[in-house]
C-alpha cells in the first residue's frame, strides 16, 4: 500500500476458519450502525463520541474490532479477545493511514491500550508514553526528538534553577500575572507553555500575543507554544471537555508521565508551579495527579495560592462569565492592560460578541 493511495475501505486480513475479514467504514448517519459500535464500545467501557472516521470488521454481521480517528489522533483500537493474533488491529489502522494521509495530515497520534504495544511497534509506530492503562505512540514526519530538539534550541542552555508553568490564559487576567511573578521569584529562568490546542474562545495566535506583550521586558522568561506534547488532544483530551468522566484519571497520568519523565529531563526543570483549583474539578484532578507523579522523578511541585480581588477568586471562568452577562467593566478588574487592549480591539470585540451570544 502506498501513501496517497485511495483509501482503502475493505483491506484484506488472511484467513480464519475460512472466512475472510475486511475493514468497512461505519456510517455515521445510520443509527442502527451507531447504536452498534456503541454497544461494541460499551464492552470495553468506552463511550463512542462521534469522532470523524471509524472503521469496523464484522464477523456474520456483528462488530468484532473496531478503530477510529478524531482530526490526527487515532484511538478506540478495540477487538474481540477471540480473535487476537488475526491482524484486526493492524488491518483497521492501515484503513485509518489511507484517510489520515488523504486528509492532508503527514503525523499523527495512536491512542491505545497497553495490550496493543506490540502491535504498533511492528507496525513502525514510535512510543511516546505509557502507563499502566494507555499507550501513546506517533507516527508520520513530526514526531518528539523533532520538537524537543526545537525547544531546546529556543531555550538555550540552562543556568540556575529553572521553572516551569503551563498556562492556557483564555484570556491571560491579573491572575495568571501573580502566578508568574511568584514563579519568578524562585528561579534564574522561568519557561511558559502556553497550551496549543485551538480549542479556547480567545484563538491561540491571541492568547499568546497577549502574553507576549505582557511579558515583554521579564528576561527570565522564555514563552514558548505548548505543542502536541502538553495538555492537547492526543495527551489530555478531557481538559478541553471540563468533564470528570472514567477517563480523567487515565488522561491526567498519561500527560503528567510525558512531562515528567520526558520533557522536565530533557528540559532539565526542576520546578513546575501550580495555581490552587478551588473549583474545576478536572483541573484539580490534573494538579493532584501532577504532584504525585512529578514527585516520583524528584521534580519540585510548587503550588500558589490564587490571587484574589474583593473576596474574588481570579479565573478567566469568571472574566468569560461577567463578559456574556455584559459586564464588561466589571470584567475589566481581573484584567492587566494587554488583555484590555486586546478586548477593545476590532478581534477582542467579536470575540465579546461571540461569548454573548454562546
Amino acid at each position: 500500500m502506498r501513501w496517497g493511495q485511495s483509501p482503502a475501505h475493505y483491506t484484506t486480513l488472511g484467513k480464519m476458519r475460512d472466512f475472510m475479514f475486511f475493514s468497512d467504514e461505519l456510517n455515521k448517519n445510520n443509527s442502527r450502525e451507531i447504536e452498534e459500535i456503541k454497544e461494541f464500545l460499551s464492552l470495553f467501557q468506552v463511550n463512542f463520541d462521534y469522532p470523524d472516521k471509524t472503521f469496523v470488521i464484522r464477523d456474520k454481521g456483528k462488530i468484532v474490532a473496531t478503530g477510529s480517528a478524531d482530526s490526527n489522533i487515532l484511538k478506540y483500537f478495540f477487538a474481540c479477545k477471540k480473535y487476537s493474533g488475526q491482524g484486526l488491529i493492524g488491518t483497521i489502522y492501515k484503513s485509518l493511514l489511507n484517510h489520515l494521509f488523504e486528509s492532508g495530515y503527514d503525523s499523527y497520534f495512536v491512542f491505545t491500550t497497553p495490550n496493543n504495544k506490540l502491535i504498533f511497534e511492528s507496525l513502525g509506530l514510535k512510543e511516546v508514553s505509557s502507563t499502566e492503562s494507555v499507550s501513546l505512540f506517533e507516527g508520520g514526519f513530526y514526531n518528539y526528538h523533532r520538537w524537543m530538539k526545537k525547544t531546546k534550541d529556543l531555550i538555550g542552555e540552562k543556568s540556575g534553577t529553572r521553572g516551569s508553568i503551563i498556562m492556557n490564559c483564555n484570556p491571560m487576567t491579573l491572575g495568571h500575572r501573580y502566578l508568574i511573578d511568584r514563579a519568578l521569584e524562585e528561579v534564574d529562568d522561568l519557561i511558559i507553555f502556553v497550551v496549543e490546542e485551538d480549542k479556547s474562545i480567545f484563538p491561540l495566535e491571541d492568547r499568546f500575543n497577549i502574553m507576549k506583550e505582557e511579558l515583554a521586558k521579564e528576561e527570565k522568561v522564555t514563552l514558548l507554544k505548548g505543542g502536541p506534547y502538553i495538555i492537547s488532544q492526543a495527551t489530555f483530551p478531557t481538559y478541553f471537555l471540563k468533564e470528570k468522566d472514567q477517563m480523567l484519571e487515565v488522561y491526567t497520568d498519561l500527560d503528567g508521565k510525558i512531562f515528567a519523565s520526558k520533557i522536565a529531563k530533557d528540559l532539565e526543570i526542576d520546578i513546575r508551579f501550580l495555581g490552587t483549583e478551588p473549583k474545576d474539578p478536572v483541573t484539580l484532578a490534573y494538579n493532584r495527579s501532577l504532584k504525585k507523579i512529578l514527585g516520583k522523578e524528584d521534580i519540585r511541585v510548587e503550588v500558589i495560592e490564587r490571587k484574589k480581588l474583593d473576596e474574588e477568586v481570579i479565573s478567566a471562568s469568571l472574566v468569560r462569565k461577567l463578559l456574556k452577562e455584559g459586564k464588561k467593566n466589571e470584567a475589566y478588574k481581573y484584567l492587566h492592560s494587554s488583555t484590555i487592549e486586546y478586548l477593545e480591539s476590532e478581534k477582542g470585540l467579536k470575540i465579546i460578541d461571540k461569548i454573548r451570544k454562546g
